[in-house]
């Protein structure tokens, strides 16, 4: 639960958000490309603050704060981009950037009632395996923590699990030539089992050579120092019985024991 202060702030910020402001911090390599990744340490990311030893993100959880810092980073030049984002949610932080630099933004979201069809530049009903838009229709389609739910089995009160392949197929039908895919999720904490896991190459393969090029998987977080690592809160094991099936007992005790969320950044381009 975010507590009322937060909550303000996180309205706050996504209320005087500036692509401007967000093009001035985030100029230049935030990041440096390790084993075939990009990693975002802590300590070498422009929200932290050196000064004071901490993320200068002042609302959410340490995972949130990476959120918030990629999405300044990926979404603050969209001009002239019809944008879709999947399982939007009452996150304003994405659509606002993205309108405010110049982009068209629309949304599918799985809670809204099914009677409520989304139109370009605005959000309705729809999930990642059944984008109610034809083949073509968009520059970019991007998901914050929301691509970890796809195939969620202890979300199948809402709907069946999803199959990632088909999601992604769908994702870049509705996708121009060209166009382009930016999505977030927690690792370590819950969704889909290869995301409690963090089984990068799992993910990886979600996204075909044949299909996606300028694959990007960026570790936001992995590399915490100088700040605290981030232990998985205990009330998030209660779903991992259900979720973890596919990695040996061992695998899952070791995850357990020694675990911490951190945050993965996926982009990819169509071909």
């Amino acid at each position: 639960m975010h507590s009322k202060k937060d909550s303000l702030l996180k309205r706050w910020h996504s209320f005087r958000i500036s692509p401007g402001a967000c093009a001035a911090k985030w100029e230049g390599q935030y990041g440096r490309d390790s084993d075939g990744y990009r990693v975002v340490a802590c300590k070498a990311c422009p929200s932290f603050d050196p000064g004071k030893q901490v993320c200068s993100i002042n609302f959410g959880s340490p995972v949130r704060k990476c959120v918030v810092s990629s999405i300044e980073a990926h979404l603050h030049d969209c001009k002239g981009k019809d944008v879709l984002e999947i399982g939007f949610g009452r996150f304003m932080l994405a659509r606002n950037l993205i309108r405010r630099s110049g982009g068209t933004w629309t949304g599918v979201e799985p809670h809204k009632p099914r009677d409520r069809k989304p139109e370009l530049g605005s959000g309705g009903y729809g999930h990642a395996a059944d984008v109610p838009f034809p083949d073509n229709t968009f520059d970019m389609v991007i998901g914050v923590q929301s691509i970890e739910h796809w195939g969620q089995k202890t979300d199948a009160e809402l709907r069946a699990p999803s199959d990632y392949k088909d999601c992604v197929a769908e994702v870049r039908r509705v996708l121009k030539p060209g166009g382009t895919v930016y999505f977030d999720a927690p690792v370590g904490l819950h969704g889909h089992e290869m995301f409690i896991m963090g089984d990068l190459e799992k993910i990886r393969s979600c996204f075909p050579a044949d299909q996606w090029k300028n694959l990007q998987l960026e570790k936001w977080r992995e590399d915490y120092e100088p700040l605290q690592p981030y232990p998985t809160p205990k009330g998030c094991y209660k779903d991992w019985s259900v979720e973890v099936t596919s990695y040996e007992p061992d695998e899952v005790a070791h995850k357990l024991k020694t675990g911490v969320v951190w945050m993965l950044a996926i982009t990819a381009e169509k071909i």
